[in-house]
């Protein structure tokens, strides 16, 4: 029979991987991110679902992109065309990404650190939380511009920026790539003080045994 030190360490170990492994597992970063590469993103738990240049038309509901990508949490990055190095990137849940701002509106809806709008016939993008938008269709603010990532939900052109590469329509030097994940957050993992409770549970239960079995 294994000996209560024994389980004790093995209890231990148990709850240092899966700590260990619930941070390696999901690149969960907050707002807009800048110069990311490409194998932090793949390393972390995302896969890619689109890219096309940014004057790639992608539909007046996004519908080129949401038609291949799918999960529970969606990344819309921008690039030079080939680069493995993002210059701007966010992600968030799926439903926050797509969430339907409206169109002629400067509506935002915020979710994990960015200000994210998302209408047909309209534009779809990003931009840090609490920097505000001006979208016509896509946002054309100047504040915080590194921060701000935008695309035409139209059908005649594509575009429009990234960070502050304006004006991106027709461009084949930059790409749009999205990512998917259906990896989970810090908060969907178990705590390792959590395991440690559950093992001194069960340290104790062996412990009656074993002195039950000595009477």
């Amino acid at each position: 029979m294994m000996s209560i030190k024994k389980f004790a360490a093995i209890l231990c170990l148990l709850g240092s991987a899966v700590a260990t492994n619930a941070n390696a597992a999901f690149y969960n970063p907050f707002g807009p991110q800048q110069n990311v590469n490409m194998s932090t993103i793949l390393n972390g738990g995302w896969t890619e679902c689109y890219s096309a240049t940014m004057g790639t038309i992608i539909g007046t509901n996004a519908e080129n992109i949401l038609s291949k990508c799918s999960g529970g949490y969606l990344m819309m990055a921008g690039r030079d065309t080939g680069s493995d190095v993002f210059q701007l990137l966010a992600e968030t849940t799926f439903a926050d990404a797509t969430f339907n701002t409206g169109s002629g509106t400067q509506n935002v809806h915020t979710s994990n650190g960015s200000d994210w709008y998302f209408s047909s016939n309209w534009s779809w993008g990003f931009a840090d939380a609490g920097t505000g938008v001006s979208l016509n269709s896509c946002d054309t603010s100047g504040v915080s511009g590194t921060d701000r990532m935008c695309l035409h939900t139209i059908n005649f052109t594509g575009g429009y920026r990234i960070g502050n590469n304006t004006g991106l329509n027709n461009s084949s030097s930059f790409e749009k790539v999205f990512f998917v994940s259906n990896g989970v957050s810090q908060a969907d993992v178990p705590e390792p003080a959590t395991i440690a409770m559950f093992g001194l549970g069960l340290l104790g239960l062996a412990a009656v045994r074993q002195r039950s079995a000595k009477k």
